[in-house]
Order: structure tokens, then C-alpha cells, then sequence
């Protein structure tokens, strides 16, 4: 196969390092950094382009495609999340209606995740039986460092453009799909700006999720447990991951009715290994029998084999633009920067949001 990476910063040249060693051609195009192009243009031919993978910074994602649908009006397009900015999901919509030919996929590595398939698996077993009550996940690094370096900055959706869209896919992995269309379409009970969202209806199990940039731990009773090294866990109870830290305090958990409570926590062999990033473990406590297990494999890398091969053997107009999910980031985003342009918050530091018209 043959793949056009427009854009090797860090995500596009690890896509292209995997690329080229499972056997793949691959061209690159970069302005700003050395690549074989600096431009799409640059390219003498766009024909044998079996896939594009577009890695520039969000903002510049949509010229890129412009680019590319110009000379390839069929190409096969992989987008980095965010698909792009607020303003411009209608036009990143148009893109696909009008190439009917063409085929745009956001790239969506937790909706191929082994482990969160395994792990929905096991709570729709369990769920049969005892129902959920609660999903509670959250994401967390200090990312201070990188954005030092000039890294991961997202100046259009702000916090939750970092890992929101991962989130959202666990909790598509997890609730009924009419349930995940409600909620996508809900405007949460409470929204915070550190990122917090909590949806409480009678129609879908509670819903919390929580990512911080920060690196300030929200739940760390909920899974550090399940961290190896002690000096980990420490970490994660005090609250506070250091500047510089490469930990990612990442999990989702799931609580039923009668207190079983199912746990998948990322990489929690931080510390204990070079390999860490590629082990995951699912715990199950509370139950008459309790239990864990270890799932392993590069989930980077799995979702783009998936995904690349899908692509090229997808059939015309079947764009997947994730544009629900996009919409409910942007109105998150929106409902921050509303609070902060009414002043004061509330004592309680939370946004409450019932009664405001639906997205």
C-alpha cells in the first residue's frame, strides 16, 4: 500500500515510522519540517496514492483536504482528531457530500481498541444480569511540558480537544446506541472547565468523565490501584502528576446496581517496564468472584492497520466523520467559555446547564 503522510510532526512521524516497517510505501509532506514534499501539490502524481493520513495541526486540516480532493477527487483520507475546528464542521460535511467518490475517516483509535472491546464485552455480560448504574472515566496527564515545547495545543476546542473524542468512543463502546445518540445530544447536568462533565437522566446509566492537562487526578481511589509500581500510585493519591512526567492516569469504570464494579485501566505497568504503553488490565471487584486479566498490543498502531485497510476497501460516500461527537466537544467548549465570559463562578465551581436548549 501506498500512503501520503501530510504532516510529520509527533503523531505523523510515529504513523510513518510503523508505516514503513510493516512494509508499506510511504511519501511525506511537510512545509515547516524535512519531508519528500513541502507541499500536496509537489507531488508529480496523486494516482498511486492508495491512502492519505492527514497529521498537520487541526486548524490547517480542511486545506489539506481541499488539496487533496482537488487532484484525487476519490482519495481515501484518514483525519487525525480533531477532524477539525468548530466553525468548520459544516464545510468538513460538504467535503463528503460533494465527493461522492472520496471516503473521509476521523481516526478513532479507541473505537478499535482490543482492550475497550474486551472490556464492553465483559459489561454487557455482567449488565445482563445487573444492570449499570454509573460509567466514570477520565484521562489525565500534565501535559504542561509539551505545550512548553509548543506541543498539543489546542487553542479551538481547549481541553477537550486533547483526549474527549477517545472518551466518547469508550462510551460508545459501552451504552445501547440510542442511548449514546441521547447523550451525545444532551447537554450535561455539569460541566467545569478543568474538564468535568456529569450526566445524570433516567434513561441512561450516570455518566461522569473528567480530563485534566494538568495533571490533576480527579478519581484516584477509583484505579491506582491497579498501578504496579508504588512510587506510581503515590503519585496518582497525591493528586497532582509532576511537570515532565510521562504518566497517563487513563481508565474508565463501570458500576452495577448490586456494587460490582469493572475496571480497565491503561498502562498501568508505568514505571515497570519499556513496554508499558502496549499492557492494559481489566480488574472486576465486588463480585462472588473477582478477578483480572492483562490485554496487550499497540493500540496506535492496530487502529490504523484497521482503519487504512477499511479505507482503501470502502466503498464511495461512506465518509465516517464522527460529527455527533464533534458537535458535543464544540458545545462543551462553548458552555465553558460562556461561564468565563459571565464572570464569578459559583461557589460550587460547576456549571449547571439543565434547561439550556439541546445542541
Amino acid at each position: 500500500m501506498k500512503v501520503a503522510v501530510v504532516g510529520v510532526g509527533a503523531i505523523g512521524s510515529r504513523h510513518t515510522a510503523y508505516l514503513r516497517g510493516a512494509g508499506h510505501r510511504v511519501v511525506t509532506v511537510d512545509p515547516e519540517r524535512p519531508a519528500d514534499f513541502s507541499h500536496v501539490d509537489g507531488l508529480t502524481t496523486v494516482s498511486d496514492v492508495d491512502a492519505w493520513i492527514v497529521s498537520t495541526p487541526t486548524d490547517a486540516h480542511l486545506s489539506v483536504v481541499d488539496e487533496i480532493l482537488v487532484r484525487a477527487p476519490a482519495a481515501r483520507v484518514l483525519l487525525e482528531k480533531p477532524a477539525c475546528e468548530p466553525r468548520d464542521l459544516p464545510r468538513l460535511e460538504r467535503y463528503a457530500l460533494n465527493h461522492r467518490d472520496a471516503r473521509i475517516v476521523v481516526n478513532d483509535v479507541y473505537d478499535h481498541s482490543v482492550a475497550v472491546r474486551q472490556f464492553a464485552r465483559l459489561v454487557r455480560d455482567v449488565g445482563a444480569s445487573d444492570p449499570v448504574s454509573k460509567i466514570t472515566v477520565e484521562f489525565t496527564k500534565n501535559r504542561d511540558l509539551d505545550a512548553d515545547r509548543g506541543r498539543f495545543v489546542d487553542s479551538s476546542y481547549g481541553e477537550v480537544g486533547y483526549e474527549w473524542f477517545h472518551m466518547l468512543a469508550i462510551v460508545r463502546s459501552l451504552v445501547p446506541r440510542d442511548q449514546y445518540r441521547r447523550y451525545l445530544a444532551r447537554r450535561p447536568q455539569v460541566v467545569t472547565d478543568e474538564m468535568r462533565t456529569r450526566t445524570r437522566t433516567g434513561d441512561i446509566p450516570e455518566i461522569e468523565l473528567y480530563a485534566s492537562t494538568k495533571g490533576e487526578v480527579a478519581f484516584p481511589e477509583t484505579a491506582s490501584f491497579a498501578f504496579t509500581e508504588a512510587s506510581t500510585r503515590e503519585q496518582i493519591n497525591s493528586g497532582a502528576i509532576p511537570y515532565g512526567s510521562d504518566l497517563r492516569y487513563r481508565f474508565v469504570n463501570v458500576e452495577t446496581h448490586s456494587g460490582t464494579a469493572l475496571t480497565l485501566v491503561f498502562e498501568p505497568h508505568f514505571g515497570a517496564g519499556h513496554d508499558y504503553k502496549n499492557e492494559h488490565a481489566i480488574h472486576v471487584r465486588g463480585a462472588e468472584v473477582p478477578h483480572s486479566l492483562t490485554i496487550s498490543g499497540n493500540q496506535l498502531h492496530h487502529a490504523l492497520s484497521i482503519q487504512l485497510r477499511e479505507l482503501v476497501g470502502g466503498g464511495r460516500g461512506t465518509s465516517r466523520l464522527r460529527l455527533a461527537e464533534h458537535r458535543h466537544m464544540s458545545m462543551l467548549t462553548d458552555a465553558v467559555f460562556a461561564d468565563r465570559l459571565c464572570g464569578p463562578r459559583p461557589p460550587t465551581n460547576l456549571l449547571d446547564l439543565r434547561g439550556v436548549s439541546h445542541v
